[in-house]
């Protein structure tokens, strides 16, 4: 029993380490050690692989021994396991400590160090492969009933290459979908930063909400809302958004909502909050910096549809 409320012990707490260095060498350190734990998955997969790739392109009656200890191959997947999830925890502990947001992964997230650790280990254990009796054919020590290989044995004598170099693409996509993700916040929050100084703030009534989704952390929802303009024009908007059940709006409920007074039909023009909470508290937010509404609420204005009553009906 307390008479402190733990959650909000816990945000203060957090609230101690946002912007600070300890918080980001934390979040490095966790990051280094996530991505070595995927290695260890990553080498001892590869191990495993290497002996079916033996078993397969090798005669039964060849070599099936692998470099590769049975030790490390057994112990290095529930190991390495093991070691990423509480790796990853720690990792988007740190890091949302550090950008003071549980919506939002500075630097890069967990998936993009496990996919690049992964195509590291399985990369370094390739390289330990056993190399085949004979390339091209199964030899048959025994009864020297030679067999040539088919498409399957060349795709696993071939995974030397191919398998560390998928793994790779995975990571390097990772990337890339990290970049544009980085770039597309950035617009979303110079377009909401304008809308905070030169836009109007509004209410905006929710006419379509899903219901929550209990015992997930995230879901994904369409929603729409209403709103009528400075010209007493309604308008309706048509929105897709990744956010927490507990953030899901009812419908029928009154949502804080901003767009350019000028340019009220521009699809990119606009942002409203799902997030609910005292109407003053949410105000205040909006005011004084974004950063300060991303802590606090999902903006949904990606992939919006805008439409005049004209549009709806016809």
């Amino acid at each position: 029993m307390s008479l402190i409320d733990p959650q909000e012990a816990e945000a203060r707490k957090n609230a101690t380490f946002v912007g600070k260095p300890s918080a980001l060498f934390a979040t490095l350190v966790l990051g280094v050690f996530l991505m070595l734990a995927a290695g260890v998955i990553g080498f001892a997969f590869g191990g495993v692989f290497d002996q079916f790739r033996v078993m397969n392109i090798n005669s039964v009656f060849g070599n099936w021994d692998t470099t590769i200890p049975v030790a490390v191959r057994g112990w290095g997947l529930p190991l390495g396991i093991i070691a990423s999830i509480i790796a990853a925890g720690q990792y988007g502990k740190w890091n949302h400590r550090y950008t003071g947001r549980t919506n939002y992964y500075a630097l890069l997230g967990p998936a993009t160090p496990i996919l690049i650790g992964l195509a590291l280990g399985t990369w370094f254990s390739t390289m330990l492969w056993t190399q085949p009796d004979a390339v091209g054919v199964a030899v048959d020590p025994t009864f020297s009933s030679d067999e040539p290989w088919g498409i399957g044995e060349w795709i696993f004598y071939s995974a030397q290459w191919w398998l560390p170099g998928l793994l790779s693409l995975f990571a390097l996509m990772s990337l890339w979908g990290r970049f544009i993700t980085q770039k597309h916040r950035q617009r979303n929050a110079g377009v909401v930063s304008t809308l905070l100084r030169a836009g109007t703030l509004t209410e905006s009534e929710v006419l379509k909400a899903p219901l929550p989704v209990p015992n997930t952390s995230r879901m994904a929802a369409s929603f729409t809302v209403k709103f009528q303009d400075s010209n007493s024009d309604d308008r309706w908007i048509t929105c897709s958004a990744i956010l927490p059940p507990s953030d899901v709006p009812a419908v029928g409920g009154l949502r804080p909502l901003l767009y350019d007074t000028q340019h009220p039909g521009d699809t990119k023009g606009f942002s409203f909050l799902l997030a609910a909470g005292p109407q003053s508290e949410i105000f205040m937010l909006w005011r004084p910096h974004i950063e300060l509404l991303a802590k606090t609420s999902v903006i949904a204005h990606t992939k919006a549809r805008l439409h005049t009553p004209a549009i709806v009906a016809g």
